[in-house]
């Protein structure tokens, strides 16, 4: 069953919840390394923020392919730009940008509404 919070984004949706907004936490947390010259790495809580339920169960069933994706593109950030408000927001754009490829590349519904980092540590 999927573990999710649901909340409705509007009264008079219709039933069943499709146009419902979900927020899918990526438990656990994604731990990487990144790019620098000593050893040092990024711990991210992320939640995705999806409309209906088939979009959250799609997630659910690829999410080793989504958080090996986050993965791979945390551990390709440079140090310069994970120390920028500017890289921070761009490091947002292009993970929400790789879990819609993952669930493309499937075949699947990609109702993402947004990609939420509830924790983001870099040291």
């Amino acid at each position: 069953m999927l573990a999710t919070s649901q909340l409705h984004a509007e009264e008079g949706e219709g039933e069943g919840g499709l146009g419902s907004v979900q927020y899918v936490p990526l438990k656990p947390a994604i731990i990487t390394n990144y790019q620098s010259k000593k050893l040092s790495y990024i711990k991210a809580e992320i939640t995705l923020q999806v409309t209906g339920n088939t979009t959250a169960e799609a997630i659910e069933r690829h999410l080793p392919y989504i958080r090996h994706n986050l993965v791979m593109l945390f551990s390709r950030q440079e140090e310069a730009s994970l120390a920028s408000a500017e890289g921070k927001a761009r490091l947002k754009e292009d993970a929400l940008a790789a879990v819609v490829s993952v669930l493309d590349s499937e075949n699947e519904p990609t109702d993402i509404e947004a990609i939420l980092f509830t924790s983001f540590i870099v040291e």
